[in-house]
């Protein structure tokens, strides 16, 4: 290209150039953790079922333990 290009279409260039790159590294970081998100949100569900079926004293337990006491 014998053009030469202006500073700001250079500039512009590079950062739609930086931003494609993280843009790209984003999306691979969530497809690695996604199984990992889905996991925990199992684990979430499982914890809820069993909750309900917890009688009122096991209920008082939990909510002591969560509280530290």
């Amino acid at each position: 290209m014998s053009e030469k290009r202006s500073e700001k279409v250079r500039r512009i260039l590079r950062l739609e150039g930086r931003g494609a790159t993280l843009l790209a590294s984003y999306e691979c970081t969530q497809a690695k953790i996604a199984p990992t998100k889905h996991r925990a949100e199992q684990h979430f569900q499982e914890a809820r079922a069993i909750k309900v079926t917890l009688t009122p004293c096991e209920l008082g337990q939990l909510r002591r333990a969560r509280s530290g006491v």
